[in-house]
């Protein structure tokens, strides 16, 4: 059997006043127990954090031992893990990275302290919190990466530190292979096969009288929140912050999250006032599609409208009266023959090709 991993100063602090902080905090959810005893372990004298200092050191060198004495059977790794030979031994397709296709060979990036602190401690913080959400778990973490000494950050410091010379040293010996960038990104050729596409070339340029589009709830919350993420880990990288402000989102109460929803609806309110306002004033706009009709056209329209205001002078009839009379055009004959002499002369046929819609597509008969 794998000897069981060695657990934290704080892990052990946790474990241990647990139940008892339960007891005082009858009312409090896991999430704010969690942060009261991180809070409760970061004001203990330096003497009460050294005894639990000890206790780790003491753990660490329990584990260390029994490791060096583990057989692992076959199949399983050094700390007693199974191994998945299927997916070691396929083929790696190629992955996307920020929506850009990348090379299954190219050197992995490499890592901040905190983000290998967060990878290691993840499953160990979520066996022992098994009731925790994924936000609230980013947060819990956050904490216990700050509630560390200066000695156990340099640690995972000094190993990030060493993960960027690996990193540099592999993209170094790194020769991509052809369509791909020298950090292993897929590049898109354009249509002539020279240079590279640009995603938006064509874009039109953008008014800028134009009203400023609304913001979502979320992107509120990230202009509150970034400064502070920052603040905590000025070492995080851009990626790394947007991951960690995704966590703390999704773990927010419907309460919290409605401050934003709230600034999110009265910004769209301003957004449609300016858009109103900004297009009164603009002249409006070209109908697509529509061609001004063939002046011959317009001369026999001319000539129907003189038409029926003579017929209507002679007759005494309106063209409302007319439209009332269920199909007949006129009682009079020889209007009737006038007019139809009118329609044949003067209103051309017009047929329309479909394939070519341009300005010159009216062929008369």
């Amino acid at each position: 059997m794998a000897p069981k991993r060695n657990q934290s100063a704080y892990i052990m602090f946790q474990n241990h006043m647990r139940e008892a902080f339960m007891e005082a905090n009858p009312r409090m959810t896991f999430g704010q127990l969690a942060k009261y005893t991180s809070a409760m372990y970061s004001e203990l004298t330096v003497e009460e954090k050294e005894a639990w200092l000890q206790r780790a050191e003491a753990d660490k060198s329990r584990y260390l031992y029994e490791l060096s004495l583990y057989v692992p059977p076959a199949g399983y790794d050094m700390k007693g893990e199974l191994i998945d030979y299927e997916e070691e031994q396929a083929i790696k397709p190629i992955r996307m990275v920020g929506g850009k296709s990348r090379d299954p060979s190219a050197p992995k990036r490499n890592m901040s302290a905190y983000l290998m602190y967060q990878n290691t401690m993840r499953d160990s913080f979520r066996n022992e919190n098994p009731g925790m959400t994924f936000g609230q778990l980013s947060k819990f973490t956050s904490s216990m990466y700050h509630s560390l000494t200066e000695e156990e950050k340099a640690r995972w410091e000094e190993a990030a530190v060493q993960d960027k010379a690996r990193y540099d040293a592999e993209l170094a010996a790194y020769k991509p292979p052809p369509g791909f960038d020298r950090i292993g990104i897929l590049v898109e050729p354009d249509i002539a096969g020279v240079g590279v596409k640009r995603k938006h070339g064509n874009r039109k340029s953008k008014d800028p009288n134009a009203p400023k589009r609304s913001r979502g709830a979320y992107v509120f919350f990230t202009l509150e929140e970034r400064p502070k993420i920052v603040a905590e880990s000025p070492e995080m990288k851009f990626l790394e912050i947007g991951h960690v402000m995704g966590e703390r989102w999704r773990a927010l109460s419907p309460e919290q999250k409605k401050k934003y929803e709230d600034m999110a609806f009265a910004d769209k309110k301003r957004y449609r006032d300016e858009e109103a306002a900004y297009y009164s004033l603009k002249p409006p706009a070209v109908q697509v599609g529509y061609v001004q009709p063939h002046p011959q056209c317009q001369e026999a329209q001319r000539y129907a409208q003189e038409y029926y205001a003579q017929y209507d002078a002679q007759t005494g009839r309106t063209g409302d009266e007319e439209a009332a009379a269920a199909g007949v055009a006129a009682t009079d004959a020889s209007g009737e023959d006038q007019y139809a002499q009118a329609a044949t002369a003067y209103a051309p046929q017009v047929t329309i090709d479909t394939q070519e819609a341009t300005e010159e597509q009216y062929h008369y008969a």
